[in-house]
C-alpha cells in the first residue's frame, strides 16, 4: 500500500536530469529549506560497473525493466558510453537516474509524490507529442526496486530555461520588473547552450535555441589551454569534469596539481563569447527591443557570466542568489512552480 508521510501540503520534487549532473531539490510545497541534491548523471547496469560491485558513498540501487542497476555512479565507475542525443529521456540511463531520483526523494517510508515537475529543452517543450510521452513516462507507479514502488500522481513538464526565470524572480527585490521587462534566459549546460527570450512574463514564440557551444566545449577548451602549458594532449575532458563534478580546485597532470581557475576562465573567455554572439544574432526578432536582463544559471551558467556582460553591456546580468547554488538553479525553479 502506497504511505504519505504525515503532512497537510503536497511532497513536491523539483528534478532536472542533465547530462553531467543530476540535480534534485524536495520537500513540502510550503518547505522554504527544502533538501537540494546534486549527483553525478551517470548510471550503469551493475554487471558492468568499473571495481567492485559495493556502493560507494552517494551511489544508488534501482532495478531498470527488472536489471539491477547503480545510479549516480562515482566518475569513472560506469563502463557504459555516455548519451549524448534529443531522445535522452527514452533510454534506460535516464531511466535509472530518475528511479534513483524518487527513491532517494522519498526516505523514512514514503511511497509517494504528489507533484513531479521536470523540463525540456525549449525547442522539444514546444513540441506536444514529446511533451506528452514524458509526462505519461514519469506518472503513475515505478518500480524502483524488487521490493519496492513510488507512486508519483502529478508530473508537469517546463521549458528547462523557466527553472532559472523562477528562482530568480522568487529572490528579484522587486519581481514586478521581471515581468514588464525583456529577459534574455540562458541555460548552459553539458550538451548545449539552451536560451529564451521572455516579453513581459510570456515566452517570445520562436525566441529560443541551442548552441552547442556548451560545457563539453568549454572543457575541451580548457583541456587545450592546459596541454599549451604543459605539452602533450593535457589531462583529457574526462578528468576535467570528474574534478569538477567532485568539487575540486584542481586536476592532476604527470603527478602534479594544476589549478584549473586559470584556465576556465582563459576557454570562457573564447568559447563563451562566441556562443553568445551567434544567439544575439539570432534576435532579430526583437526589431530593436532592448534586453533588460540576461539570466545565467544551471551547469554552467557560471562560466557565461563575464561573456554575457560583454556581449550585452546595457543588460542587467543576473545570476541564482544564495541559499540554493547556480548548478540546481533549474531544479529549484521547478520546485518553486507549485507554488
Amino acid at each position: 500500500m502506497a504511505t504519505k508521510q504525515k503532512g497537510t501540503q503536497p511532497f513536491v520534487v523539483g528534478l532536472d536530469i542533465g547530462y553531467s549532473n543530476v540535480k534534485r531539490v524536495s520537500g513540502y510545497a510550503d518547505d522554504n529549506d527544502p533538501e537540494v541534491v546534486v549527483r553525478p548523471a551517470q548510471a550503469a547496469p551493475m554487471s558492468s560497473l568499473n571495481g567492485n560491485s559495493t556502493l560507494k558513498e552517494g551511489e544508488h540501487f534501482v532495478h531498470v525493466n527488472n536489471v539491477p542497476w547503480v545510479g549516480f555512479v562515482s566518475p569513472g565507475r560506469a563502463g557504459v558510453k555516455r548519451e549524448l542525443h534529443a531522445d535522452y529521456p527514452a533510454t534506460d540511463l535516464y531511466r535509472a537516474l530518475f528511479n534513483a531520483s524518487i527513491s532517494d526523494a522519498c526516505k523514512d517510508g514514503r511511497t509517494e509524490i504528489d507533484h513531479l515537475i521536470t523540463g525540456l529543452p525549449v525547442n522539444q517543450s514546444r513540441n506536444p507529442d514529446l511533451v506528452e510521452r514524458l509526462t505519461k513516462q514519469l506518472t503513475g507507479t515505478h518500480v524502483v526496486a524488487p521490493k519496492r514502488e513510488i507512486t508519483v500522481h502529478k508530473v508537469t513538464v517546463l521549458p528547462q530555461p523557466v527553472g532559472i526565470l523562477n528562482h530568480i524572480y522568487a529572490y528579484h527585490p522587486d519581481a514586478e520588473i521581471l515581468d514588464e521587462s525583456v529577459v534574455l534566459v540562458l541555460d548552459p549546460g553539458f550538451f548545449s547552450v539552451d536560451w529564451v527570450v521572455f516579453r513581459r512574463g510570456d515566452i517570445v514564440r520562436d525566441s529560443s535555441d541551442s548552441s552547442m557551444d556548451a560545457m563539453s566545449a568549454l572543457l575541451d577548451a580548457v583541456n587545450a589551454e592546459i596541454a599549451k602549458d604543459f605539452g602533450g594532449n593535457g589531462p583529457g575532458r574526462d578528468k576535467i569534469e570528474i574534478a569538477l563534478q567532485s568539487g575540486k580546485q584542481y586536476v592532476y597532470l604527470y603527478g602534479d596539481a594544476v589549478e584549473l581557475a586559470p584556465y576556465i576562465q582563459r576557454a570562457s573567455a573564447v568559447v563563451a563569447p562566441k556562443a553568445l554572439l551567434n544567439m544575439k544574432q539570432q534576435m532579430r526578432f526583437l526589431e530593436g527591443e532592448a534586453i533588460d536582463y540576461v539570466l545565467s544559471g544551471g551547469g554552467g551558467g557560471e562560466y557565461y557570466l563575464d561573456a554575457a556582460k560583454d556581449v550585452f553591456p546595457r543588460s542587467k546580468v543576473l545570476s541564482p542568489p544564495a541559499p540554493v547554488a547556480p548548478v540546481a538553479s533549474v531544479a529549484y525553479g521547478y520546485f518553486l512552480q507549485h507554488q
